[in-house]
């Protein structure tokens, strides 16, 4: 057995120094895989909000802590949302039981018009109903669809504005790295 040379010794120290910090890189996100994604990078707790479903039974942001929310602001009226929620109802299929809720905000929209459209696209995640849109200007969706991604713990990750095409390889990559963090 060779013994370990002082140079060795630090190599090895460094390693082990930096071995938190070198799997925590392994485990971030990659939001480069969604090309119009960004990243938000102050991490801000994502704000609480109250809404109806189309039941009437509220609903609050807060009820879904401890999972990955995909928060989906759209409109029935917006032709990029009909093309995407449908999509998305893929993703969520997929990889709810590992973690991930889409709840989809719809904003500025007539309830039946909300209602034909997720009955339409047999849509099974949670619909909220924002007729007003205050809670879409809480959150800036001025235009739709805007997705903001948040973490198990209701921090806001990242955020993107228009179509994004949910269900291709980059997007099922970057949800399923968000899924596996715990």
């Amino acid at each position: 057995m060779r013994p370990v040379t002082f140079r060795a010794a630090i190599l090895a120290a460094l390693l082990f120094a930096a071995g938190p910090a070198v799997l925590q890189a392994a485990e971030a996100p990659d939001f480069k895989a969604m090309p119009k994604l960004v990243e938000v990078k102050d991490r801000p707790p994502a704000p609480d909000f109250t809404l109806p479903d189309p039941g009437g039974n509220k609903r609050s942001l807060k009820d879904y802590r401890g999972k990955v929310v995909f928060l989906a602001f759209w409109a029935s009226w917006c032709e990029f949302c009909r093309d995407e929620l449908p999509a998305v109802e893929q993703l969520y299929r997929d990889y709810k039981s590992k973690g991930l809720e889409v709840v989809a905000v719809a904003i500025k929209d007539k309830r039946e018009d909300t209602l034909a459209f997720v009955k339409k696209s047999k849509l099974t995640y949670p619909i909220l109903m924002d007729p007003e849109g205050k809670i879409g200007e809480l959150y800036g969706a001025f235009a739709t669809p805007t997705v903001y991604l948040i973490d198990r713990k209701g921090t806001v990750l990242a955020r993107q504005w228009g179509p994004a095409g949910w269900n291709s390889p980059g997007a099922r990559k970057l949800i399923a790295e968000l899924v596996e963090q715990k």
